[in-house]
């Protein structure tokens, strides 16, 4: 039985308390979370200890793994002192707020013998698995392009984010890169203010160029569509682009939904997640328990998350810029 702690209560480790406490085999020993308010509430509500402290968290014996789901700008510093303290560690995407910081994570994960595991799920989605297949095998032939898009609800989202609505965009730049196994040697990126409420972007576009004449275009927004907040997290779209076909996919929408007075929610196996099905969110957790228990390989690997943080910052100094960023020398500034 693997004991986890986890640190930080926002929107996205409330969706891990309920997946890991549906997955059998794993226990949560605590939680932990700089406001303390919310802390008491969560861990309240789901009959779990709350930790005072980080240091209180990272003294458990009982502790044998901690998930780290707060701000990007705590992750590096959380990470190593769980590696330090002898914790596996899963850490949420983006690696950390900084290259630097990411660099730190990458370079204390390996010398460590603990397994360090990223949150890209939807390197998880069977979806993007059956495309990474389909590039693998070589069925589309030479890639030669790809469009993603992603919608992110507003109100699950944060202003005060370091890389805005670009903090969304990181799971396509993630399946860019990840698919096409290769880095792309330019990023330009444009975006626009939608909102008066905010000062920052909230429709961005990506154009990546590859080494070898390819291109890859993302688009992210930030939607404000109070109805329907959980359909609006993952209107994702994918389209691969061979030289011998095209691999499509389209997650608009979900195949089964429940209206009740509290709304209408789609049952989504993809972005959200929930103890009653299984989805990436929950496959992710599987995988990084077998990379503990029986030495598995790491399906999500800090350098793979230091290979797209290179490219998400490269595409912020672009929006900051309004010029084409060289991925090499973004990574070495």
């Amino acid at each position: 039985m693997m004991s986890l702690a986890i640190c930080g209560v926002g929107n996205i480790g409330k969706v891990h308390v309920e997946n890991l406490q549906s997955i059998r085999g794993c226990r949560i020993a605590g939680l932990f979370d700089a406001n303390r308010a919310e802390l008491d509430k969560v861990a309240a509500q789901h009959g779990l200890r709350a930790y005072a402290s980080l240091e209180e968290t990272l003294s458990d014996a009982s502790v044998q793994a901690v998930v780290v789901a707060t701000p990007s700008g705590t992750h590096a510093d959380i990470t190593l002192k769980a590696l330090s303290a002898g914790k596996h560690v899963f850490v949420e995407k983006p690696l950390a707020g900084t290259l630097e910081d990411a660099r730190r994570i990458v370079d204390a994960a390996r010398t460590s013998p603990q397994v360090a595991q990223v949150g890209f799920c939807e390197r998880f989605n069977v979806n993007y698995l059956e495309a990474k297949r389909a590039v693998r095998n070589g069925s589309l032939g030479r890639i030669r392009a790809m469009h993603t898009s992603r919608v992110a609800p507003y109100t699950m989202s944060n202003p005060a984010w370091e890389l805005g609505v670009l903090d969304t965009a990181v799971h396509n730049i993630d399946l860019t890169v990840w698919l096409m196994g290769a880095m792309p040697a330019a990023v330009l990126t444009r975006a626009v203010q939608v909102y008066p409420d905010s000062s920052i972007p909230h429709s961005a576009t990506i154009l990546m160029t590859f080494p070898d004449g390819a291109m890859a275009v993302d688009h992210i927004a930030w939607l404000k569509d109070q109805g329907h907040p959980l359909n609006q997290c993952a209107r994702s779209r994918m389209m691969i682009h061979g030289e011998f076909g095209i691999f499509e996919t389209d997650l608009t929408d979900r195949p089964s939904s429940l209206l009740t007075g509290d709304g209408l929610r789609k049952l989504d196996s993809v972005i959200i997640g929930a103890p009653e099905y299984a989805g990436c969110l929950k496959l992710q957790f599987e995988y990084f328990l077998r990379a503990i228990e029986e030495g598995a390989p790491v399906q999500s690997p800090v350098e793979g998350a230091l290979a797209t943080e290179k490219v998400v910052m490269a595409a912020l100094r672009s929006l900051r810029s309004g010029r084409e960023v060289r991925v090499e020398d973004e990574a070495a500034r």
